[in-house]
């Protein structure tokens, strides 16, 4: 599975870095990506609202708080 780290990342880029991250995946056919947020429930916001702006479906990982996976429509 594709993975982007947002580890570091100041919450006014993220949405920015996913677009651009985004994009590769669709160039790619890729439908599933694993989002690395660590615990913030902010930088978990961000990356929602902005799948919610791409119609991608966000669903917490099973075993892993600190990640999200995201689904390619």
């Amino acid at each position: 599975m594709e993975k982007i780290d947002l580890h570091g990342i100041k919450h006014e880029f993220v949405s920015r870095r996913l677009d651009n991250f985004f994009w590769e995946m669709i160039q790619k056919n890729v439908i599933e990506i694993e989002v690395i947020t660590g615990v913030s429930s902010r930088m978990k916001e961000i990356v929602k609202e902005t799948c919610c702006d791409y119609n991608f479906n966000v669903i917490e990982h099973p075993t892993n708080y600190g990640c999200l996976i995201v689904r390619i429509n």
